[in-house]
């Protein structure tokens, strides 16, 4: 046997005894794959688990899904982030839903919202056993390394090669009698959890023999970097209200805004439609989104007491926003992102409110 057919059967060996216990690799079907895929997109697997689970709770199957407001979608996936995720999602199981079966090749998956060519091999091989191929950080770093695949030629031929490469490792274990639901998988569990990007334990690694980046001793190099795309620095001022029972005032974001469908404070001056307010501070957070580090002023105001004749009702319209509602407690939050939720923490907690 050679020694590509040795590493393959080391790598499924392997992953056998060491892989994670996860949530969707519990009984593996179309749709839950799908979803942990989706959510597993810029997120980090620790933080996924707690809402895979949520999820799996309350929308079982994908009719399930296809059938619930889009409001309480948003409210399920709320802290996760990249909300278009959800809207795609829930719009995609509407699709399933109505076609009345899953996608069954690449080219079905790749026209339902937010599945691109990763998502679709993912969801090919691991739920369907199809030999596909992926590419993720982690398959790419671990095929950069084994093939020492550089830049040289450009970021597009570099990508091509790895995703060549993906096809060639499962095509052949495929084969030799592994599962490409197993070789996949493992791929990604190695990158995961000793192919990283510092300190790598090339000790342990079941493919070292193999990895021509650890033959050469420049694993660390691997993948090769891109040149960084320079920060977008931004900046936003939003208002919450608070009345004389202490209930803060949110707004909902309409479609085609940047978090649609979510709530959050006032983005337009409340002193142009609501009278007397009384400016009491302002709190000052930051976050990053994709490239862009915002910094966002919440200017707080409290609303006196004789203003409180149900003004939103007359407003909303003035100030463009869908919809308006009090709210009294953390507990009663529609759905809210976590910018919006670590500053009504606060706004709660701290003492703003004067006689």
């Amino acid at each position: 046997m050679g020694k590509f057919l040795m590493a393959l059967k080391s790598l499924e060996q392997w992953f056998n005894l060491q892989k994670r216990a996860l949530p969707w690799r519990e009984s593996p079907t179309l749709y839950r794959v799908w979803v942990s895929e989706v959510m597993l997109q810029q997120t980090q697997v620790v933080t996924v688990i707690p809402f895979f689970e949520r999820w799996m709770a309350r929308f079982p199957t994908v009719q399930h899904l296809a059938q619930a407001p889009e409001e309480e979608v948003l409210g399920l996936w709320a802290g996760l982030g990249y909300y278009s995720r959800a809207r795609n999602l829930h719009r995609g199981a509407q699709i399933i839903v109505e076609q009345r079966r899953f996608p069954e090749s690449r080219a079905e998956w790749l026209e339902i919202p937010g599945v691109g060519n990763y998502t679709a091999g993912a969801i090919l091989s691991i739920a369907g056993n199809q030999p596909e191929a992926i590419l993720d950080g982690n398959v790419e770093r671990v095929l950069s390394r084994v093939r020492r695949v550089t830049r040289q030629k450009g970021d597009t031929e570099f990508r091509s090669r790895l995703w060549r490469l993906s096809q060639q490792f499962v095509e052949t274990a495929h084969r030799i009698g592994i599962e490409p639901s197993h070789l996949n998988q493992s791929l990604m569990e190695l990158g995961a959890t000793l192919c990283t990007p510092k300190k790598p334990d090339c000790s342990i690694c079941p493919v070292v023999f193999l990895c021509r980046a650890y033959e050469r001793g420049d694993v660390e190099s691997f993948p090769p970097k891109k040149k960084p795309r320079a920060w977008v620095h931004l900046e936003e001022t939003l208002h919450a209200l608070v009345n004389e029972r202490g209930q803060v005032l949110l707004s909902q974001n309409s479609g085609g805004r940047w978090r649609a469908g979510l709530w959050d404070f006032l983005a337009q001056d409340p002193t142009t439609f609501f009278e007397g307010l009384i400016s009491v501070g302002q709190i000052e957070t930051r976050y990053v989104v994709t490239r862009h580090k915002v910094r966002r002023i919440t200017r707080v105001w409290q609303v006196p007491k004789p203003t409180q004749r149900k003004p939103w009702r007359v407003s909303a319209s003035a100030a463009g926003a869908e919809q308006w509602t009090w709210i009294a407690s953390m507990s009663e939050c529609p759905p809210l992102g976590a910018p919006a939720k670590k500053v009504l923490a606060q706004v709660f907690a701290r003492n703003q409110i004067k006689g």
